[in-house]
């Protein structure tokens, strides 16, 4: 699947076949459709697996405010790379493929409504206003992720990590107001 990953974020998942994947990874095609119902699956696989490796990290101790921890993760946004091309390949496939979209949809989906407990819980705390809809709050900052990932595709210049930091930091120390 590191292979699969790999070849998709940097050749674009739909000039890629199977075979194509099964010969870099010294496997046969049979390999991988015994562990996998198809290309579609791979994605998901690829994306699913980086999102818990890339995103669902513990922060480090000592952040202790909703706007420090959501600070660190931008902050080390140039680390989801992959991940980032990955998703923007698979809203590309979405758009032409019935079985990418509602699976991809429902892998961002189950993913929001995760995030959504642990930001309630934050809410909870004073960290996010009890008026605002912490779904809203999410959907914008997986946008920012998301937008970052089609602005690399376009090959644009990101800004400085640290910069994006401080603006996801002021964000939501705003957010408790």
């Amino acid at each position: 699947m590191a292979q699969a990953a790999k070849v998709f974020a940097e050749e674009g998942y739909a000039g890629v076949s199977v075979r194509d994947l099964a010969a870099r990874s010294g496997v046969t095609s049979g390999a991988i459709y015994g562990h996998f119902d198809g290309k579609a699956d791979l994605l998901m696989a690829a994306i699913s697996g980086h999102i818990d490796d890339d995103l669902m990290r513990v922060p480090p101790p000592g952040l202790e405010t909703l706007a420090e921890v959501d600070a660190h993760i931008f902050a080390h946004y140039p680390e989801r790379q992959r991940l980032r091309a990955l998703l923007v390949e698979g809203a590309v496939a979405a758009r032409h493929d019935p079985d990418v979209r509602r699976r991809l949809g429902g892998e961002h989906t189950e993913r929001l409504d995760e995030w959504t407990d642990v930001y309630r819980s934050w809410q909870e705390q004073g960290e996010i206003a009890a008026d605002l809809d912490v779904r809203a709050v999410l959907v914008t900052l997986w946008s920012i992720e998301l937008g970052l990932g089609v602005l690399e595709a376009l090959g644009v210049d990101l800004p400085d990590p640290d910069a994006v930091s401080t603006v996801i930091e002021r964000l939501f120390a705003g957010l408790s107001s």
